[in-house]
């Protein structure tokens, strides 16, 4: 690399040992790949080594080179010390991958192998740095580890729809092994004081007097900042929520004052194969949802182009195909449906089983559903989730609910003339067609036919 962007690793590596380079692209099989990284900034020589692995795109026709475990070499080697070493039928492969660029796994094998006789000693440092375990059993969804998953899932997805870099929440990708199991992804964090398991997450370009008591009191809350935007994660009061809403996960949008809601549900077997069997606990849930949906009803139509919706139902439930497994970062893999779609899907003979009992399975959202990446677009342009009207009331009830209040209730207040009776029934007036006046008096209107 040059001389510029190696002193700019260089200053990277001194914050966090975690370090990206822009690459040209990779083969689709490379990508996702344990890989070891030789690199220095001399031309013709090797004075690094370090972990590696492409997993995104770096801008149209580049990838993204995630680098970490660096190991500066105690000298510089020369590149055309290993090229005499190189010998058997893949030594081509390894010269041209020594002049820069992706080795594969043949080749590779045979270019250490003339490492180990060009130089033993560094040899040993780049071999120390291939993880030769076999990769752990994929997890059991447990209770415990489902609860990590979803909390995961929602903080990874908050940051995304705020458009704010993942790296800045960095958390294991499974519920770590310990013998007190943790209770939330904040865990380890010091700034969190107490942890609960139901999220509000909310972004904002500016500064609510709603939410100023987040700052003021010793809440449960973690904020990321970037630029203008600020994301605020508050580990909330589960029960109170949980009763009012029946909700996991609360996204408060206030730059476009748009609220929306999740429930995650999770898909048994290894890739959801086994489905889901819906029970008493979602259906308790969904009345709670809807008895939220039906006073948020009564705030009237939002008209203005800000509360613009494709459609009136801010609740979404996610159903999880899997456990991120040892090596996942993203976002558990998973389908996202609106709650009025899935009160239709189950009515439909696609929803039961072949006993006739309700159960679900991946194919039997077909493309009918969003994708993660999808519904973070969503959700992040406005194009889904409460009106301006609707958010204008929710914000000061769950502001409510944040400061410990306990009763509290979704309510709208509506306004009557003093005039008017609410037992007298509305006299509608008889409607009197009137046609149009014509554009030119006295000329035959045309007659088109189709």
């Amino acid at each position: 690399m040059s001389r510029e962007r190696f002193e700019a690793l260089e200053d990277g590596r001194r914050v966090t040992d975690f370090c990206s380079q822009s690459i040209g692209e990779l083969p689709t099989g490379a990508k996702r790949k344990p890989m070891i990284c030789f690199y220095g900034s001399k031309k013709g020589e090797i004075t690094h080594v370090a972990r590696a692995e492409v997993r995104y795109g770096a801008e149209s026709g580049r990838d993204r080179l995630d680098m970490w475990n660096h190991k500066e070499l105690p000298r510089a080697l020369r590149v055309s010390a290993i090229k005499k070493e190189l010998v058997g039928p893949q030594a081509w492969r390894a010269r041209k991958a020594l002049d820069g660029g992706p080795c594969s796994p043949s080749a590779f094998k045979a270019m250490m192998d003339a490492l180990k006789k060009a130089d033993p000693k560094i040899f040993k440092i780049a071999d120390k740095l291939i993880d030769r375990r076999p990769p752990p059993a994929d997890p059991k969804p447990t209770a415990a580890r489902q609860n990590w998953a979803y909390q995961r899932d929602a903080v990874t997805t908050a940051l995304e729809i705020a458009r704010l870099p993942k790296e800045l929440f960095r958390s294991p990708s499974q519920l770590p092994e310990r013998k007190e199991a943790p209770r939330s992804v904040f865990d380890s964090d010091k700034e969190m004081k107490s942890i609960e398991d139901v999220l509000v997450l909310r972004d904002s370009a500016i500064r609510d007097p709603d939410w100023q008591f987040v700052t003021d009191q010793l809440y449960p809350a973690k904020t990321f900042d970037n630029g203008a935007t600020t994301l605020t994660v508050l580990l909330a009061n589960k029960l109170e929520l949980e009763r009012q809403l029946g909700v996991d996960l609360i996204y408060v949008n206030e730059t476009l004052n748009a609220v929306v809601f999740v429930q995650y549900k999770m898909l048994r077997g290894r890739d959801g194969e086994d489905g889901y069997r819906p029970d008493g606990q979602l259906q308790a849930e969904i009345e709670r949802m809807d008895g939220a949906a039906k006073t948020l009803a009564e705030c009237g139509v939002d008209e203005s182009c800000d509360g613009y919706r494709f459609g009136t139902d801010p609740f979404f439930l996610k159903f999880c195909k899997k456990l991120l497994t040892h090596n996942d970062q993203g976002h558990v893999p998973g389908y996202y449906l609106p709650l009025s779609y899935w009160k239709k899907l189950v009515d439909t003979p696609e929803a039961r089983g072949s006993r006739g009992g309700l159960i679900v399975y991946p194919e039997t959202f077909g493309r009918r559903h969003f994708t993660p990446s999808a519904f973070v677009d969503m959700i992040a342009r406005g194009w889904a989730g409460t009106t301006t009207l609707q958010t204008s009331v929710l914000i000061p009830y769950l502001a409510e609910i944040m400061r410990g209040k306990t009763g509290v209730v979704l309510a709208v207040e509506t306004t009557r003339s003093l005039d008017e009776s609410p037992e007298e029934e509305p006299e509608f007036a008889e409607r009197i067609f009137v046609p149009p006046k014509p554009r030119h008096p006295g000329r035959k209107r045309k007659a088109i036919q189709l």
